[in-house]
């Protein structure tokens, strides 16, 4: 998955299949691939970068950002477990919709002795990556964007990201889809607070 281009069609697509894959097989202990390219800033947008005024934080998964005020918030209702499938329809979710763009958050403890490079490798191994795979900082720890630009999928469109990291001893997931572009993604990313303490088990 490291390294080249593929465009893939995006569907709804497990994201902790790492977590099942972990039980069977044993991990590298790389933590990210060392030809990703590193960004930790926004760049200027051709989309406006609309302001983040109103605060949201996550009841179950540990984590806060800021977020445009006119967008609806829907809570996830459920935990991400380890050893299970996540899909982005499910429960697991947070999720922040404004007009034409959805901003996607959840969260899963660590398997038991699970390290933190195990548990990226092993996510990075599953995912439908397509662009350039980047580095990115996010509430002071380096994650990975292992889509970087894909085509979005119904009913949203336009542009997906989707990044993954690790803080406190949580991997995390974090997604944008829609009217949405790499500077209003890393916008988004940059108000992230991990308070993994206060996620629920």
């Amino acid at each position: 998955m490291v390294g080249g281009l593929k465009i893939v069609t995006i569907a709804p697509r497990p994201i902790a299949a790492c977590v099942a894959l972990l039980l069977m097989t044993s991990c590298g202990s790389s933590s990210l691939p060392a030809n990703a390219s590193a960004s930790s800033s926004p760049a200027s947008s051709p989309i406006p970068i609309p302001t983040l005024s109103k605060t949201f934080t996550s009841p179950m998964m540990g984590y806060s950002l800021k977020f445009p005020a006119d967008w609806m918030v829907i809570p996830a209702t459920a935990i991400w477990k380890p050893g299970t499938s996540d899909y982005w329809n499910d429960p697991e979710l947070d999720k922040l919709n404004g007009k034409s763009i959805e901003f996607r958050g959840t969260s899963q403890p660590l398997a038991p002795g699970q390290t933190a490079a195990a548990w990226m490798n092993a996510y990075l191994a599953s995912s439908d990556p397509c662009g350039s795979q980047e580095q990115v900082s996010i509430g002071g720890q380096t994650g990975m964007l292992d889509a970087n630009g894909c085509p979005g999928a119904k009913p949203f469109g336009g542009l997906l990201y989707d990044v993954a990291v690790v803080a406190g001893g949580r991997g995390y997931d974090f997604a944008a889809e829609g009217n949405v572009d790499h500077a209003i993604f890393l916008a988004l990313l940059a108000t992230v607070v991990f308070s993994p303490k206060s996620a629920t088990p």
